[in-house]
């Protein structure tokens, strides 16, 4: 049975977190403060690991990991934090903390944390892999993916803002909520995300998306309209690929960045928001800015912290989990009985350089549960990828009329009704696809 010392002042905490371990089997010890915690570990217990506040009286939670560093002695400690006091929470990483994890939290994410740091990741049962691969819906195990998360809960509390890069369709909205949802544990519902796909809007209508405008501002606006910014008030603003915002629209970014405030179109008032803004691009903005075509003074701040997404051709480990996860969702989706892909097919999958990132693997994976007619998805029901990969793959359109309209309406909303990018991808001429978008009535939203 595997030894936990808490160290808190507060007495609910002490026995929240006893009942916690206890369930898990542990054998738990609670003290008040650092000073009771090292008349503990002194006295000969063998602690597997300290569970520590951060402020108490007496000893504090860094000056106890000061004491343990000094006197040499190895026992892992995580923090539990407050809010704001996320600063003291990475100095205690620098001193040799394990990790933090801040108030309120979530059990089944501190038991997690605590899990890991006594056993390390791979003693770790199937129950508990399976929950660590699902990480605020981010789907992993590869060790570039566990960076990310470890600094996207290490950076959430703090009202930083947060540029992601990567290569289209490689899951950056995904971390985007990540983050959010990690910022407001348990508020997350309650707590606005908003998200907003900067390119899918003319550059006219943006300005007035973002900001919202007053009656009267312009033609056909016959009501005030309050704007995402106004909406996400309180909580988190998306902006994903930010490098298409025009000159004019960067100016009144940087203004609610700096100031804080904003003003709609047609309005001469100023109006706070209290947001955290987190943006994506699959372009270089550095390159953008010698072009003068995205502002120094932007970039700068938006890119607080900056957390690159790795192609999925860079983690082939995220695939099995990911094709895991995918085949359960379709198949509860399309009513099949599909739990499981075959070995070969995994390993031919696996094989692919996947241009279009885990948009085109969700889609592969979509389409073979729909077209299969076996309780496990074969070799056979993926499409032939193109050697080169220099494109995504195509997929006849022949064998799917039973399923067409849901497919190609997926496609449509997956890119945004891009009518280019959605023919590409089905493998089918432009004209091809506006044929369908008229036999089967499909519209937007």
């Amino acid at each position: 049975m595997k030894k936990l010392l808490i160290v808190d002042d507060e007495l609910n905490m002490q026995k929240v977190l006893s009942i916690l371990f206890r369930r898990d089997d542990y054998e738990v010890t609670t003290v008040s403060n650092g000073k009771e915690a090292v008349d503990k570990i002194t006295s000969g217990i063998l602690f597997d690991l300290i569970l520590s506040d951060i402020k108490m009286p007496v000893m504090d939670g860094l000056e106890l990991l000061k004491y343990l560093k000094k006197s040499e002695i190895n026992i892992p400690l995580i923090l539990i934090t407050a809010y704001g006091s996320i600063t003291e929470a990475v100095d205690a990483m620098k001193l040799g903390a394990v990790d933090f994890i801040t108030k309120p939290f979530n059990k089944e994410d501190l038991k997690n944390i605590v899990y890991r740091a006594i056993h390390g990741e791979k003693e770790k049962n199937s129950k508990q892999n399976k929950s660590l691969r699902n990480d605020k819906g981010v789907i992993y195990s590869s060790g570039k993916m566990q960076k990310i998360m470890e600094t996207v809960r290490k950076i959430a509390p703090s009202n930083l803002s947060i540029l992601l890069t990567g290569e289209s369709g490689t899951g950056k909205g995904i971390i985007a909520q990540a983050i959010h949802n990690y910022a407001f544990p348990g508020l997350e519902i309650k707590s606005p995300f908003i998200s907003i796909n900067c390119p899918a809007l003319p550059d006219t209508l943006l300005e007035s998306e973002l900001f919202g405008y007053k009656k009267g501002a312009f033609t056909g606006a016959d009501k005030d309209f309050p704007g995402k910014v106004s909406m996400a008030n309180g909580g988190t603003l998306f902006l994903d690929e930010i490098g298409d915002l025009s000159m004019t629209v960067q100016s009144k970014l940087l203004k609610l960045l700096e100031e804080g405030i904003y003003s709609p179109l047609g309005s001469t008032k100023e109006y706070k928001a209290h947001i955290r803004i987190i943006s994506a691009t699959n372009q270089s903005i550095a390159k953008m800015i010698k072009e003068n075509k995205f502002r120094e003074d932007l970039y700068y701040r938006i890119n607080s912290v900056m957390i690159e997404i790795p192609p999925l051709r860079a983690r082939k480990e995220d695939i099995s989990p990911l094709v895991e996860f995918f085949i359960t969702r379709f198949s509860n989706e399309n009513k099949k009985n599909i739990s499981s892909i075959s070995d070969k097919g995994l390993v031919y999958i696996t094989g692919h350089n996947w241009p279009g990132n885990i948009r085109e693997l969700r889609n592969v994976i979509h389409r073979a549960v729909v077209l299969s007619s076996n309780n496990e998805l074969l070799i056979e029901d993926f499409p032939l990828f193109e050697k080169d990969d220099n494109s995504s793959y195509n997929f006849s359109m022949n064998v799917v009329k039973k399923n067409e309209r849901e497919l190609v309406l997926g496609v449509l909303t997956d890119n945004n009704w891009n009518i280019s990018a959605a023919a590409r991808e089905l493998g089918i001429s432009r004209g091809s696809l506006r044929y369908r978008i008229t036999k089967y009535s499909l519209k937007i939203g």
